[in-house]
């Protein structure tokens, strides 16, 4: 639990629902975090909702805040969801989430009107409302973990598409017949440039006998490569993981080159795991991006490193829950 020791006339409650932990804050029309805590994932939607209120209430103790000022909730989960209709279809992370009504759920029980969004969205929202976005023109934001999560936001507003399925860059083709993905395509931009693909590059190479100061093909060090360890051989001079590291920057850049052609943002934001490596990362995405992209016009939008870090889906969430109102 962490308090600012300040008393806010109105907040928004954000709600980050991951696989292994619930991460809740108040949060004001400023995007100002009052109080925030963390309280492991129950089994089951009905658990969740439980813990979401208890939350609620040490929140309200902690923040010195009166529950007749907490004027609306966010939620954020992992998808496949319907925004529109508040609904969970289905989340690999949370054992018995099917077809959850969860924007009602948590309505009628807290009391409160209540929005609900894929985490991805709600992150991407967090760095512009409250981040490196700085509110400040039209912005995608790229989550480089497992996969590589979007977020795009038009005119203030998270786009979301006639299915609701926007944003799916991870699944971004940027390979022909590239490595396989588990969604059943080849070549995806997450295969090469998200935490988890680099990694399994770096490994699958150390194990096919490539010369690396991360290992000798030994099933122990394999296991042991993150892409932590990855950006510090690439920045020390280690051959393999400076050459699969600038794939991944120039992948990166490609895919925002084409972002670039089509929604034309002010901002894309570098954040997730990959982006731990600070401006080696966004430095080599920059760097690629200017190389290769459109010189038929000036302008091109700034290329950053998130700012708010493992808050950023929990102040999304207040923040959508304060521009939908």
């Amino acid at each position: 639990m962490s308090s600012t020791g300040q008393f806010a006339a109105e907040v928004c409650l954000g709600v980050d629902v991951g696989g292994s932990s619930i991460k809740a804050g108040l949060v004001d029309r400023d995007g100002k975090v009052v109080a925030s805590a963390v309280s492991p994932t129950p089994v089951g939607p009905d658990a969740a909702v439980e813990t979401i209120a208890q939350l609620l209430d040490e929140l309200l103790r902690e923040g010195r805040v009166a529950r007749s000022g907490v004027v609306g909730a966010g939620i954020g989960t992992p998808g496949p969801l319907s925004p529109s209709k508040g609904v969970i279809y289905r989340c690999a992370n949370l054992e018995g989430w099917i077809d959850v009504p969860i924007r009602d759920l948590v309505s009628r029980r807290l009391g409160l009107p209540v929005v609900s969004d894929n985490d991805g969205n709600l992150a991407a929202f967090g760095e512009y409302w409250a981040g490196a976005g700085g509110r400040g023109g039209d912005m995608i934001a790229l989550t480089l973990g497992t996969g590589v999560g979007c977020g795009i936001i038009l005119d203030g507003r998270i786009l979301h598409g006639h299915f609701e399925n926007a944003a799916e860059v991870g699944h971004m083709i940027v390979e022909r017949d590239g490595r396989s993905c588990p969604c059943g395509q080849r070549g995806c931009l997450e295969q090469y440039a998200s935490a988890a693909g680099l990694t399994k590059r770096v490994r699958d190479a150390v194990a096919a006998g490539a010369a690396s100061r991360l290992g000798d093909g030994s099933g122990r060090q394999i296991d042991e490569i993150t892409s932590r360890s990855i950006a510090e051989a690439a920045r020390e001079g280690d051959a393999l993981c400076a050459r699969l590291w600038r794939d991944a920057c120039e992948y990166l850049a490609i895919a925002c080159i084409n972002l670039q052609h089509v929604v034309n943002p002010a901002t894309i934001v570098l954040g997730g795991g990959l982006a731990e490596a600070g401006d080696f990362l966004v430095d080599g995405v920059r760097d690629a991006f200017l190389h290769h992209r459109w010189r038929l016009v000036d302008d091109f939008p700034v290329i950053r490193r998130a700012v708010l870090g493992y808050d950023a889906g929990m102040i999304g969430a207040a923040g959508w829950a304060w521009a939908v109102r």
